[in-house]
């Protein structure tokens, strides 16, 4: 057995196989990141239409990963990936890196707002059906309690 491992036709084919592992794996590294990547641009050419709909920030993460079956973290890192990266050529490592490293390295966590500063997601509209007058509230003033349904 010992014997064909060093004959040279054995040896070309051993490294035509580990040549082959490689780039499958480097192809399947690469989709999955442009996969993520057209999912986020997806999601933000979307954007207007949430908007329409009053759904923002958080509200669109959680309603487009319960109706995918996907972590909200997945589909958050999905937009700000795109967001960060418009153009794939742009990656500080090119195609050398992963879905992994791309979170990891270059997207972070996610920013937490600075004490006092408001976003569009702290807010919801309210519209009198009477005048019509819209009302914004802020969303950490609102106490729902789920348990009761009020």
């Amino acid at each position: 057995m010992q014997e064909i491992e060093t004959q040279e036709w054995y040896i070309h084919l051993i490294e035509q196989c580990q040549a082959i592992i490689t780039e499958a794996g480097f192809h399947s590294r690469w989709s999955l990141i442009e996969g993520y990547h057209t999912l986020g641009q997806r999601l933000l050419d979307e954007f207007d239409n949430f908007k329409r709909h009053k759904i923002y920030g958080r509200q669109i993460t959680t309603l487009v990963s319960e109706s995918l079956g996907k972590s909200e973290r997945t589909i958050e890192r999905a937009v700000r990936f795109a967001k960060k990266y418009p153009d794939l050529n742009l990656l500080p490592e090119g195609k050398n890196t992963s879905w992994h490293a791309i979170c990891h390295k270059y997207l972070g966590k996610p920013k937490d707002k600075e004490e006092g500063e408001t976003r569009e997601d702290d807010f919801f509209e309210v519209i009198c059906p009477k005048c019509h007058y819209k009302f914004q509230i802020k969303t950490d003033s609102v106490n729902i309690d789920k348990k009761e349904g009020r």
